[in-house]
């Protein structure tokens, strides 16, 4: 850590080296000058000499990793790091260190050196700045406000610098101080500002409204205060509507809602089409529960904005008379479908999902109705769009067969309707007929090669049917493929993490079914008659072995290769989401530049969130299924062993066929490397990701890479605590697995998921299983506060029909809850499966296949 300010500086250049210091800060200016390669040739005469001169070192480490050469570069500062103790160098040696550190993204490491640097006597003050963006970075906020002090007060005449300081101050809860802090540079200011800085100043004055609005919470005096400030502001205040929005919440929460009432009517008046008005408005008048005052109020605002959406349909969520609520469903729906409205189905689809069972079929009725008195040739736009409504309609009342009907009508009637294949599509995908939704989005988008949109729905089904040779070239109509023969390399360039996490799971998909086929073929090729083989060699030939390896081959490297490249796709989600992280460092201080506080904020809150974000934990999820995979598979070694018999005394007695196969799939395997390589080849070695498939240690790997960023960011109450236990459960750390189910307790609300996973762990604390004795008995002891009556004691007793008593206690109706209880083996995996099958049966067809092929 950094010492004291005013503590005797250490590190300095010896005496004697008074030729190579002034080489050394000339090769210091050429740096600066971005001449890295002048500046090391001056760099090696010095070291030449000097090869202890740790600044130089430093220096030179850092010209390189300019120039890109990485390992070198980092083979210095590894040289130069083990030269000094502690942080005793020079300050321009730390300064130098702090600058690699926070290159190489190392910014922990990087705020020490800076520290260092100045502990050291540095006299660069330019070095807090950075400093600070590194601590807001690190998330220090006590450290960036001290740094970001000592800048300011050496640098005063810049407004970047009080708003970055009163920023640091409200990170750090010192509200008041940073209100004072923008308040004295606004009396600064006052009758000085320029047009070109108004909006900088605009921001900056809802900055401080929004800091007094929070630090008021429901003390009246300082609400009092806060509105004094936005009505004293509001004539320099640009941004209108954030002025509202802000004054309406104060009067609400001064309990003045008459005035709220007024405010919020001024924002409808403004944009009529925000439900949240509309809301906020009924609260505000305090009718929220009297439906009759608020049936009223919409009446009257229909008259006001006839027009506009929300006055027609908030009354349609409330409305309870089922007539009358029939007669406003059919003006609300009937007049759309008449004029062609494709949203139409999307604008009462949350009638469908809050009101279904009354909404619904009355919907239906009234669509229907409307439907037959249409005539295709007179009515062609309502007809179109009717029939696209009820396709709609029965896909969301899972009538598969009706909403292909009427999409294949519409189909008929107007064959060059990009939409229309769109809609046909999902409802083959619900149907499980995932090549025919493909083929079906394909002659969509034929119809118009120009639209993005289509292309890229086209490449997600794609996709999804496994057929990623068609979804790639697809997709490489619209990027860059100058220095490649495909379009992955510059989508992952963009980072379109919706195409690489839709392939990282197709890939996922084939390393299943190929891995299924290898064992298929592994079987067969055991049971295989010796007498096959024995006239094979009195022929003298054995067609049977030499083919065996050519197909051994080709099955074992699929397994491979598919494993590798989805795991390697899963990477390339977390290096986006940690790009995101790092993207953040540059807004440190530019959002300071710009005079954007209130944003910068909102970038804070957004950057503690990053881990989380649904397509960061579905990757993380998909990386695990096979990170466990390769981890229990390491566990359970002897499970073939029969069959690895097989294959060795194969490979063994044909070695030459063995070796000659080996030559053909190498040059496959180049030729293929150039449709699958993701990032250039000189920044990666390993484009098929065998290398993450072989590591040593795969749930060390899943956790540095994605699981321990998740960890530090994700809330109590936003956990998936399945996976918790899962990840848990793999580590052998059953103490954590008992937290996640006692978390799960609370949140959760999957009886029968909760049920299967306190048996799972239960049975985990037998005296014969593999845990930590410890970890079991905190475990048996937790399991018996978790559920009451929950039958602890008969932990040891082989005739306990677990199964039964899941099903007589919890829901055993669960899908969900069944896998989980067939994925851990704890009961019979026949009864398991059984139960499995006839829930299914109740299913949707995709959802049927997905869990047979892959789950069961």
């Amino acid at each position: 850590m950094s010492k004291k300010r005013g503590a005797k500086p250490k590190g300095l250049p010896l005496f004697g080296r008074g030729k190579e210091q002034t080489q050394f800060l000339e090769a210091l200016k050429l740096y600066e000058g971005k001449s890295y390669k002048k500046s090391i040739k001056i760099l090696d005469g010095v070291l030449k000499k000097d090869s202890h001169f740790v600044d130089a070192l430093a220096l030179k480490g850092l010209d390189l990793l300019s120039t890109g050469e990485k390992t070198e570069a980092s083979s210095l500062i590894k040289n130069a790091l083990s030269k000094i103790e502690g942080t005793t160098a020079s300050p321009i040696c730390c300064h130098v260190l702090g600058i690699y550190m926070r290159t190489s993204k190392n910014y922990a490491e990087s705020a020490k050196w800076f520290h260092a640097s100045l502990n050291n006597g540095s006299n660069n003050m330019q070095i807090y700045r950075d400093l600070a963006s590194l601590e807001s970075q690190i998330g220090d906020f006590k450290g960036a406000l001290v740094s970001r002090k000592k800048y300011w007060e050496s640098f005063p005449g810049y407004r970047s610098n009080w708003t970055s300081l009163a920023i640091a101050q409200d990170m750090n809860g010192e509200h008041q101080q940073a209100v004072n802090t923008l308040t004295q540079f606004e009396k600064l200011v006052e009758g000085k500002i320029g047009d070109s800085e108004l909006y900088e100043h605009n921001e900056c004055l809802l900055y401080k409204n929004d800091i007094l609005y929070r630090a008021a919470g429901d003390n009246k005096g300082k609400l009092v205060n806060a509105m004094s400030n936005l009505k004293a502001i509001e004539p320099s205040v640009y941004d209108k509507y954030d002025l509202l929005e802000l004054k309406a919440s104060i009067h609400m929460k001064m309990g003045e809602l008459k005035e709220a009432s007024k405010v919020y009517r001024m924002l409808i008046k403004r944009n009529p089409d925000n439900f949240t008005y509309y809301r906020l408005l009924e609260i505000s008048l305090g009718i929220h529960g009297d439906n009759n005052l608020r049936k009223t109020l919409y009446e009257k605002l229909q008259k006001f904005y006839p027009r506009s959406e929300p006055p027609k349909f908030m009354p349609l969520t409330f409305t309870e008379n089922v007539d009358e609520l029939e007669t406003k469903l059919e003006e609300y729906v009937r007049p759309q479908l008449a004029r062609g409205v494709p949203a139409t189905f999307c604008n009462v689809k949350p009638l469908y999902r809050n009101r279904r069972s009354i909404v619904a079929p009355l919907l239906e009725k009234i669509v229907s109705n409307y439907f037959k008195e249409l005539n295709p040739t007179n009515d062609p736009l309502p007809y179109i769009w009717t029939c696209y409504y009820l396709a709609q309609h029965y896909l969301f009342m899972k009538d598969f067969q009706k909403s292909q009907d009427f999409i294949d009508k519409a189909i008929k009637h107007t064959p060059t309707l990009v939409e229309l294949y769109i809609f046909k599509g999902r409802v083959l995908k619900h149907l499980g007929l995932l090549d025919e939704a493909a083929e079906t989005l394909e002659r969509g988008r034929k119809l118009d090669l120009q639209d993005r949109f289509i292309n890229t729905k086209t490449v997600k089904y794609y996709l999804r049917a496994k057929n990623i040779e068609k979804a790639v070239e697809i997709a490489s109509l619209f990027t860059k493929n100058d220095e490649s023969v495909n379009g992955v390399k510059d989508l992952h360039q963009v980072e379109a993490a919706w195409f690489i996490i839709e392939q990282a799971e197709a890939y996922y998909k084939l390393y299943r079914d190929s891995e299924r086929k290898l064992k298929e073929y592994l079987n067969e090729m055991s049971t295989k008659k010796s007498a096959e083989k024995e006239e094979n060699n009195k022929n003298g030939t054995d067609e049977t072995g030499e083919n065996f390896i050519r197909v051994l081959k080709n099955y074992e490297w699929q397994v491979n290769k598919y494993c590798g490249l989805s795991l390697k796709r899963f990477y390339a989600i977390s290096k986006i989401y940690q790009q995101f992280e790092d993207d953040q460092m540059d807004f440190h201080s530019y959002c300071m530049r710009k005079g954007t506080p209130r944003a910068y904020v909102d970038m804070l809150k957004w950057g503690k969130t990053i881990y989380t974000q649904p397509i960061y934990v579905r990757a993380m999820k998909g990386a695990f299924k096979i990170y466990n995979k390769l981890y229990n598979d390491s566990k359970n070694l002897n499970e073939n062993e029969q069959i690895e018999n097989l294959v060795e005394k194969v490979m063994q007695e044909h070695s030459k066929k063995s070796k000659k196969e080996n030559s053909v799939l190498n040059k496959r395997k180049e030729e293929e490397k150039k449709t699958v390589i993701a990032y250039p080849e000189s920044d990666d070695k390993d484009p098929y990701g065998i290398d993450l498939v072989k590591s040593n240690s795969p749930m060390d790997a899943f956790m540095e890479q994605f699981y321990e960023n998740y960890n530090r960011q994700a809330k109590e109450q936003e956990r998936d605590y399945e996976f918790e236990f899962d990840y848990q459960y793999s580590n052998g750390k059953l103490a954590l697995c008992l937290s996640a189910l006692s978390k799960y307790t609370k949140y959760g609300h999957n009886s029968g998921l909760i049920g299967a996973m306190t048996i799972v762990l239960l049975l985990a604390t037998k005296e014969d299983t593999k845990f930590d004795t410890i970890a079991k008995k905190v475990a048996l002891k937790g399991c018996e506060s978790i559920i009451e009556k929950f039958p602890v004691h008969e932990r040891d007793n082989s005739d306990f029909d677990w199964l039964d008593f899941f099903q007589k206690n919890f829901d055993y109706h669960n899908l969900h809850a069944l896998l989980f209880l067939h994925q851990y083996k704890v009961v019979e995996s026949s009864r398991t499966k059984e139960l499995i099958l006839n829930e299914l049966a109740n299913k949707e067809p995709l959802i049927q296949n997905t869990v047979l092929q892959y789950e069961i």
